[in-house]
């Protein structure tokens, strides 16, 4: 129990779920949480990690003891809940809410997204199977969007609650060979000088913007234009062409690994 200490109550009543809680990142969100007297219900990969949630539970029922020295006794544990929830698995989603509504009421004030499916696959190496595509996007986009829809149907988040992301400085810096497309690409033997660049697209005036209801869209885009810096509009498929025919020229050939603003500087960074 080195490191856990008194906080301040400011928890106390709330229900927080932390996937991946067993270990590193969230198991320390975990103690961090129910030192602030929120309840837990923590998720781990399979039946065979239950051992690893039992572990943090007796951890954290330890610091509340009478005999603990952290003077506890006169506060009571948090309730701990831990669940197996395989995050590539469809059924996780409604694992999670039925657990959710069976111990906590159905209701949540606190959501971390820390589980995460980790792993490096190199282009052209055989390792980028469909297998390791569709698991990542499983774990990694299906299961929080489908979870937070899931939660949001059943009116499961209390007034004023907080979700939290947990991701990677790896999506901005060099990482191991494997997942960087722009380090793939520009260095590979045969096609140097490859390039690979994001646009960031903001309000725009396509056939999806066409189909919004006229009253709706008016407001809308008023509101959008008045935020763009370099003019009192919102944008054309032209400028958004305009950008993109910027990025596949040679004159950019020394921008790579980039998220180019293309919303008529509505996202400002200076």
């Amino acid at each position: 129990m080195i490191g856990l200490r008194v906080q301040e109550r400011d928890l106390e009543g709330k229900v927080a779920l932390v996937t991946g809680a067993t270990k590193g990142i969230g198991r320390a969100i975990s103690l961090s949480l129910t030192t602030r007297g929120a309840s837990i219900l923590g998720t781990f990969s399979s039946p065979e990690s239950a051992h690893l949630f039992d572990t943090l539970s007796h951890t954290i029922h330890s610091f509340y003891a009478p005999s603990d020295a952290h003077h506890c006794s006169n506060l009571s544990a948090p309730k701990l809940v831990g669940i197996p929830a395989d995050i590539t698995s469809l059924s996780a989603p409604s694992s999670i809410l039925d657990a959710l509504r069976t111990h906590f009421n159905g209701k949540v004030d606190i959501i971390v997204f820390n589980a995460a499916v980790m792993g490096l696959a190199k282009m052209g190496e055989g390792g980028m199977t469909t297998e390791f595509v569709q698991k990542a996007l499983a774990g990694n986009v299906q299961f929080p969007a489908m979870l937070m829809e899931l939660l949001v149907r059943e009116g499961c988040l209390r007034p004023n609650s907080r979700v939290v992301g947990i991701s990677s400085e790896g999506v901005r810096a060099r990482r191991p060979p494997g997942g960087q497309w722009a380090d793939e690409l520009g260095a590979r033997p045969g096609m140097e000088g490859t390039t690979f660049n994001s646009v960031s697209v903001g309000f725009t005036k396509t056939e999806a913007y066409n189909s919004i209801p006229s009253d709706v869209r008016e407001r809308l885009t008023a509101a959008d234009a008045t935020e763009v810096a370099v003019g009192n509009r919102i944008g054309e498929v032209e400028d958004i062409a305009d950008v993109v025919s910027l990025l596949i020229s040679d004159k950019a050939r020394w921008i790579s690994g980039s998220v180019v603003d293309a919303t008529g500087g509505k996202t400002k960074i200076i």
